[in-house]
């Protein structure tokens, strides 16, 4: 049962310019949809449909399409996510080294040196960011990076401060979900590729701010981290247990309205919380995200086996405003030759 799911909402795809253009159902339409278990709404949508792969991987439900939402359940997380005042008790703790950051990306005489020096200090700091230089995201060639010179020298100030920036919140992503064990570990490299992928759309396509827009990468997957966090206390509290098409529903629902919340608190950019408070919008940074949310999914799906790359492309040539050359040089960025693929078409190049 599970594989015929997977079916259905993986069926391939074609390009853009090969499908009839058909009216797309309303947001609330594809909500009720997907909460019902019916995936074939979703076939005119990609992105929609990347979304849910991406969920389906986080959550690794049975995937039968019966149960339904806990209601009760589902309005209890909303609205304590809507009841909190989100104020530093409340809220993970902003990473101690991240006003410096700021400053030194702020600084135009900045170096990459400069910056790594940040946590170039810390041993256990200084691991993490070797340890995400060498993840698919960010690895440039099969030698391991093992030093801080070296990372300096492969991937440059710009690349440096993405690292950086991910290993500041790495930890306090960390959350533990005995019902869905896959969580973490999936959201963490979601929000890894999203940043990656938003600073290079961000630097080629939307002309917009790189280091603002890797952290809309980021906190987007914070968000989904609290958005868990809160639906396991109040399950706790009701005594009830997890499901997926609730845990579904609420990520899709309230993951980009809690990160507004994140860039608030810990007073990021400004450029931050603006694309957040308006993700809907089709321009500059609001699609910056918006794309690198989709390439983030589709990248995990075919690194997981459900996608090849000539459907990954086909599905993000969908969403609006990236051009060809540069969804394809973005989707090289992020699937490298380093990068594992199962479910690749037997004639694709490895990029």
């Amino acid at each position: 049962m599970r594989l015929g799911w997977w079916a259905r909402l993986f069926g391939r795809a074609q390009p853009r310019s090969a499908r009839p253009r058909t009216a797309q159902p309303s947001t609330a339409a594809r909500a009720a949809a997907v909460d019902a278990g019916q995936s074939e709404a979703l076939d005119d949508d990609a992105e929609a449909r990347l979304h849910a792969g991406l969920y389906a991987l986080a959550l690794h439900p049975a995937l039968d399409g019966q149960a339904g939402c806990n209601l009760a359940l589902m309005e209890a997380t909303r609205q304590a996510l809507l009841a909190r005042d989100w104020s530093a008790r409340q809220m993970p703790r902003r990473p101690q080294l991240l006003p410096q950051l700021i400053q030194t990306v702020n600084d135009p005489e900045s170096s990459a040196r400069t910056t790594a020096a940040i946590i170039g200090q810390d041993p256990v700091l200084t691991g993490n960011l070797l340890r995400i230089a060498n993840s698919p995201a960010f690895r440039m060639q099969e030698r391991p990076v093992d030093s801080l010179q070296r990372a300096i020298a492969l991937v440059g100030t710009e690349g440096i401060r993405q690292i950086i920036s991910a290993v500041l919140v790495q930890p306090v992503m960390h959350l533990h979900c005995d019902a869905f064990p896959q969580f973490s570990t999936i959201i963490w490299e979601h929000a890894l590729l999203s940043s990656r992928a938003a600073a290079d759309h961000a630097r080629t396509v939307s002309q917009q701010d790189p280091f603002a827009a890797q952290w809309l990468g980021l906190t987007q997957g914070l968000g989904a981290s609290l958005v868990m966090r809160q639906l396991l206390e109040e399950a706790r509290a009701l005594q009830v247990p997890l499901d997926y098409p609730t845990a579904e529903a609420l990520l899709r629902h309230h993951t980009l309205q809690v990160a507004q919340q994140v860039a608030a608190a810990w007073e990021l950019p400004p450029a931050v919380h603006a694309a957040l408070l308006a993700s809907h919008a089709d321009s500059g940074l609001p699609r910056t995200l918006r794309f690198a949310r989709a390439a983030a999914a589709a990248s995990l799906l075919a690194r997981h086996g459900h996608i090849g790359k000539s459907q990954a492309l086909a599905w993000l040539e969908q969403v609006p405003g990236t051009p060809p050359h540069a969804l394809l040089w973005i989707w090289r960025r992020l699937h490298g030759r380093a990068v594992e693929t199962l479910a690749d078409d037997p004639h694709d190049e490895a990029g």
